[in-house]
């Protein structure tokens, strides 16, 4: 078991987007209707926003006054991009590629409609107001513009430096992104709480006990049952106008809380300086390191393999083998894109000099 906090956080992120990626395997489309992962992946979406919001607040902690938000602004964009144009590109070329095994559609993957679609993703404004584009087959990519604004709301608040700029900045972002990202925001925010009053206001083991035991027995309750049986007719609005991924606010807000206070709980028994060593603590640093990839690759490559593959529907192997083969390309590709990501900061910075010269960017 990790004994770090960022251990654990890498443990449970890496989770969440296996989580995700074996829902998706569900699908009837995909090699037939053997079940293989859970039946609802937004309740570990909703796990990612928590640990985005205590991980972005650790992160600009630590950082403190060395931290300016042009800073901030430069390592999110980066984050965000270093995987997400690399998937949005291998996403479009496996879409037209599989085309000509697509006998039944007259879809066009050059149109305008749907490059405008790939470039209003890439912008992260694909979830605005009531707003909800889908680039290509690529489902998951809903909640980069969730996080894009969460980013820039919580970086104008702790960065800027005058009240007025904060307020203006905080606003505009707001006023974007609109009511359906709006909705979702106290789920990154307890995040950004529970990392507070881990640091500020530790538990003593009994509390630590009581809160650890109640908030595991509600997330298991809740994702065992929906392992099992769960249909999204069970929320009305879900998917569709005007709220599609946020119609069921009230019910992510409960999952949200409730993995909030397991990580509050659970710092009173971990580090917050020191990192696992050893076979177990690099494993888990190593697969974390591939979670984002696994998030925005998999869906294109299920798509493409279920198609290309289709003669093969029918053998008992082809669905493991498929789902084997897609974790493998997805963890292949966090190597040129999503690891070495602080390589491609400074190739950045060195093509663009008046981000440092300018900006103070490092």
């Amino acid at each position: 078991m990790p004994t770090s906090m960022s251990s654990f956080l890498d443990l449970l992120r890496f989770g969440a987007a296996l989580a995700v990626f074996l829902g998706h395997c569900n699908f009837p489309w995909f090699f037939g209707s053997a079940r293989f992962g859970p039946q609802n992946g937004q309740d570990y979406v909703i796990v990612f926003f928590v640990l985005s919001g205590f991980v972005i607040a650790w992160s600009t902690s630590r950082k403190g006054d060395d931290l300016s938000f042009a800073q901030f602004a430069f390592d999110r964009l980066t984050r965000l991009w270093s995987v997400a144009l690399p998937a949005l590109l291998i996403g479009f070329s496996l879409e037209w590629a599989s085309q000509p095994f697509q006998t039944s559609t007259t879809y066009d993957t050059f149109s305008l409609q749907n490059l405008l679609r790939y470039f209003v993703t890439a912008s992260f404004l694909h979830e605005t107001w009531f707003l909800s584009v889908r680039p290509g087959s690529n489902a998951p990519f809903w909640s980069l513009s969730y996080e894009f604004f969460y980013y820039f709301m919580f970086g104008s608040l702790h960065l800027l430096n005058k009240m007025r700029y904060k307020i203006f900045a905080c606003l505009a972002c707001a006023l974007l992104a609109g009511p359906k990202v709006l909705l979702l925001l106290p789920c990154w925010l307890v995040g950004v709480l529970a990392y507070h009053s881990a640091r500020r206001f530790p538990p003593n083991r009994f509390l630590s006990i009581l809160l650890l035991v109640g908030s595991v027995g509600f997330l298991l309750f809740r994702l065992l049952e929906r392992w099992e049986v769960w249909h999204p007719w069970s929320h009305p609005g879900l998917g569709v106008p005007p709220l599609f991924y946020s119609a069921k606010y009230m019910d992510d807000y409960q999952t949200a809380l409730a993995c909030a206070l397991m990580v509050f709980a659970a710092s009173t028994w971990l580090s917050w300086t020191r990192t696992n060593a050893g076979t177990v603590g690099n494993l888990i640093r190593h697969l974390a390191n591939s979670t984002f990839s696994l998030y925005l690759f998999h869906f294109p490559i299920l798509i493409f393999l279920s198609t290309t593959w289709s003669s093969y529907a029918d053998h008992p192997l082809a669905k493991p083998f498929s789902i084997i083969t897609a974790l493998l390309l997805c963890y292949l590709l966090s190597f040129p894109f999503e690891r070495p990501l602080a390589k491609h900061r400074k190739q950045l910075l060195s093509l663009f000099p008046v981000l440092t010269q300018k900006c103070g960017i490092k």
